[in-house]
């Protein structure tokens, strides 16, 4: 795990480099340089129009976002904008999928254009979606408005951004009079790879994490501070206690030998009310880049008893590596996406196939992972109700395809 891998700093030799800055400069350096090779070899600004906007979101970014979000020491001094894990490999998994997807589009002799501008739209408004998805799930865990704009951070959900990127997928193909189902065979890969690299992301920041793992099977452990560490601290497991509810409040049911909360005297059948955590205040000169130090505080039969950062254990207790099988399960439902594109009958088959294939293997996967409770008194997590619900839709698109006449808007090499 490295949630943070580095920052930008504020500014270099006193020179600002957010806002209209050093970076705005660059970017509108390196747009005007490409411009200028670009149209002295093609005599056509067709592609410096379809790259304007990307410029345009980008300055944007550089001088109303970043400087809102970049991070400071509790004394107000500015540290630097930080580079998240997670944020480079969703960012890393948009291009590969957009790349793969220029890929087969020269390979059908399709306009490349189309593709990119069909990519970005969708890229822009499938992030909004998947955001807007987890800040109405996640409301009562935001302190301000500005954590909402902190992407990098952790906290999008596939499946705000489906709906978004389809939204905008289906407005663009009707704009452009291009075949709405077959362009949605042609992205399907390129959403799968996006989501793999994703889930990479996911690991390195720590969120979508597994169960703990008692059995034989591969696991993997996070240091104090990362968000298993703390579900694990706050559930009371950590400190080696088995509750009869998964979360405190709750009675002890059985205490594990020798761990934190046999040595400072828990009483199996004592009221555990809460194991209340947070982290040590970091200061100017400390590691910015280092994970939290936690502290605890258990309500146990009455009394309070603390835990200092050092008399905490320094790594959770082993979990299920969900993001890893997330990972593995969209990378390789990518590759068998790939290769069933051109053997497909009718056009949309391949997108319906794709979404069930992944929708089930989700539904599966929340088996192992541990960050999400049940919804609506169902015991399925809110991944899994709408899991159900895309597996049924796609299967009755199926369905409803088989019966249409067999017919392709473009000739798949096979």
């Amino acid at each position: 795990m490295r949630s943070t891998l580095f920052y930008i700093p504020h500014q270099v030799a006193g020179i600002p480099m957010f806002g209209f800055g050093a970076l705005l400069v660059l970017v509108w350096g390196g747009y005007i340089a490409w411009a200028a090779y670009t149209y002295s070899k093609t005599r056509s600004s067709a592609e410096l129009t379809a790259a304007l906007p990307v410029v345009l979101v980008a300055s944007a970014v550089l001088v109303f976002l970043l400087p809102s979000v970049e991070q400071k020491w509790h004394d107000g001094t500015a540290i630097g904008l930080p580079i998240r894990g997670y944020g480079v490999m969703v960012v890393a998994g948009l291009f590969c999928g957009v790349g793969i997807t220029v890929l087969r589009a020269k390979q059908l002799g399709l306009s490349v254009d189309d593709v990119i501008g069909l990519g970005f739209w969708m890229m822009l408004t499938g992030v909004i979606g998947a955001r807007v998805f987890f800040v109405v799930q996640k409301w009562s865990e935001f302190n301000s408005i500005t954590d909402v704009f902190k992407l990098t951070e952790g906290g999008l959900v596939i499946y705000g951004g489906v709906i978004g990127g389809l939204l905008a997928g289906i407005t663009f193909c009707w704009q452009r009079n291009l075949n709405v189902l077959a362009m949605a065979d042609l992205i399907a890969p390129g959403f799968l790879i996006g989501q793999s690299l994703g889930r990479i992301g996911c690991l390195l920041h720590g969120c979508c994490f597994g169960g703990i793992c008692t059995a034989e099977l591969p696991s993997i452990q996070f240091p104090q501070g990362s968000l298993p560490y703390q579900s694990q601290l706050a559930s009371g497991r950590l400190l080696g206690v088995e509750l009869e509810s998964q979360f405190p409040p709750s009675t002890i049911k059985a205490i594990k030998p020798n761990s934190l909360a046999s040595q400072r005297g828990f009483k199996e059948g004592a009221s555990l009310s809460g194991v209340y955590v947070s982290s040590v205040e970091k200061v100017a000169g400390n590691d910015p880049v280092a994970a939290p130090q936690m502290f605890a505080e258990a309500q146990v039969g009455g009394r309070t008893i603390s835990f200092l950062p050092s008399q905490l254990p320094s790594q959770s207790l082993e979990t299920h590596p969900s993001q890893i099988y997330s990972a593995i399960n969209a990378a390789l439902l990518c590759v068998l996406i790939w290769f069933l594109q051109p053997f497909a009958s009718r056009d949309g088959m391949v997108f319906c196939i794709a979404i069930l294939l992944y929708t089930s293997s989700r539904f599966m996967m929340e088996l192992v992972r541990s960050d999400e409770a049940s919804q609506l008194g169902t015991g399925l997590t809110i991944a899994q109700l709408f899991s159900i619900a895309a597996i049924v839709t796609t299967g009755l698109g199926l369905l409803w395809l088989n019966n249409m006449p067999a017919k392709r808007a473009w000739h798949w090499a096979r």
